[in-house]
């Protein structure tokens, strides 16, 4: 790769972060808002980087050109010691050179989709995938010093926190009234509201999800909030919300928990 693609490469990869990060809030389907700041300075840097490298490619060039007259003394050298002469002058190397540009460049294709289809939050379909697979209750999913709930109002309370509280303490959640705001998943016999928690990137994620009962099953990836009463289940089980109000919402701007 030559170092005007390898620029031209650094440009499109410091834009795409930058565009995503600064100009948008799509850079939340990826990674926690926390590492937003780190997002905008890895794309300043490549920004400057791409800018920078054909800068000082050029005045490598400039101190480093060869004469005419040089030029012919090696092709001359060249012949007499029977090698290759040190600067590519063939049809061949040029369009070995040629063919290396138009490789690098499909690098650029991963960079282009970012601006043309940016790829979604996680939804659920990748809740399906894990339809089948164990639940055990994470350890760190609910802090023990969680404060109750109240009695006679309904409770926000994220799906890590409701399932946590279903696991590990269960006593907390009986006779509460509590509101999830998630998507919904279609499941045999039902439907769950799902929220993906996140540790660093959408990499790492970890499926949260309640069985709803007592409502129909919105379209698969609809955000609703949910307001209802736990259903006692055993404790490794998907835990169960009794819905006495599903609400449509916008998605979040954050998607994960």
């Amino acid at each position: 790769m030559n170092r005007s693609s390898q620029s031209s490469l650094l440009l499109l990869l410091g834009g795409a972060l930058l565009w995503i990060s600064v100009f948008s809030a799509d850079f939340a389907n990826y990674v926690k808002p926390g590492f937003r700041p780190l997002l905008i300075a890895a794309g300043a840097v490549l920004a400057v980087l791409g800018v920078a490298v054909p800068a000082a490619e050029r005045r490598r060039r400039r101190r480093t050109a060869i004469a005419p007259a040089l030029f012919e003394e090696e092709l001359h050298l060249a012949r007499l010691l029977g090698r290759e002469p040190a600067i590519p002058s063939s049809p061949a190397a040029h369009a070995e050179h040629h063919e290396q540009i138009r490789v690098a460049w499909l690098l650029a294709l991963p960079v282009a989709v970012i601006f043309l289809i940016a790829p979604p939050a996680l939804g659920s379909y990748a809740v399906q995938r894990t339809e089948h697979a164990p639940a055990p209750p994470p350890p760190s999913v609910v802090d023990a010093e969680l404060p109750p709930l109240k009695t006679g109002r309904v409770n926000d309370v994220t799906i890590s926190e409701f399932a946590g509280r279903a696991w590990s303490a269960p006593a907390s959640l009986k006779g509460k009234n509590v509101r999830l705001t998630g998507f919904a998943v279609p499941s045999a016999g039902g439907w769950h509201l799902a929220r993906l928690r996140i540790a660093c990137c959408a990499a790492d994620a970890q499926t949260m999800k309640v069985t709803v009962k007592g409502a129909p099953a919105p379209a698969a990836d609809t955000w609703v909030r949910v307001t209802g009463t736990w259903i006692p289940a055993a404790r490794t089980a998907v835990p169960v919300l009794a819905a006495t109000e599903v609400e449509p919402v916008d998605a979040p701007g954050a998607p994960y928990e």
